[in-house]
């Protein structure tokens, strides 16, 4: 209350205040305000599912705290050229994508990570990296923290030019989605 009293105009803008409080307050009371309030959180609520609908894929797989194997191991599919895939990839594609939208532990992880691998040109491979060394080490993987591991060394096994140019972007958020796998 003080502070009015400070400033000599200070009664003019108390008196506007509270005239426009009592005039909210009797809005607040009308039907139609009421409606059009509703009708306005409504489509706050729209909006907001509109731009979940359109989180890059890379985040995309996050969902309540956790992280879509399946979604991870395609989007990295994806990044790989079409032309980095063996011949025998065009006919196995679709049934691996269908597949791998199911994996659900890490075994299905490990087994998709390993077909992946063997459907990839030789030559797309760094010369130190060796696709047998990471299907053996399949064979003995069991926890889903091994399939990480599977996944990053195929990943980082990988020529530059395996990749789509967009993948240089996309690793940071994708490895990180990656690692929050367990």
């Amino acid at each position: 209350m003080t502070l009015w009293n400070r400033n000599p105009g200070s009664k003019k803008i108390k008196i506007a205040i509270m005239k426009h409080g009592k005039k909210i307050r009797r809005e607040c009371r009308n039907q139609s305000f009421k409606i059009s309030l509703f009708s306005f959180l409504i489509a706050l609520l729209f909006n907001a599912e509109q731009i979940n609908a359109q989180v890059p894929n890379d985040l995309s797989s996050v969902k309540t705290g956790t992280v879509n194997a399946g979604s991870l191991l395609s989007q990295f599919m994806s990044a790989v050229k079409p032309s980095s895939f063996t011949d025998g990839w065009k006919s196995e594609k679709g049934n691996w994508l269908s597949s791998v939208s199911k994996i659900a532990s890490a075994p299905g992880m490990i087994e998709h990570v390993s077909s992946l691998t063997k459907f990839i040109k030789p030559s797309m491979f760094k010369d130190a990296f060796k696709p047998e060394n990471l299907l053996q080490t399949a064979t003995t993987a069991k926890s889903m923290t091994d399939a990480v591991g599977l996944l990053k060394n195929l990943e980082g096994g990988l020529k530059p030019e395996a990749m789509v140019s967009s993948w240089a972007g996309k690793k940071a958020s994708w490895l990180s989605a990656l690692s929050m796998l367990k």
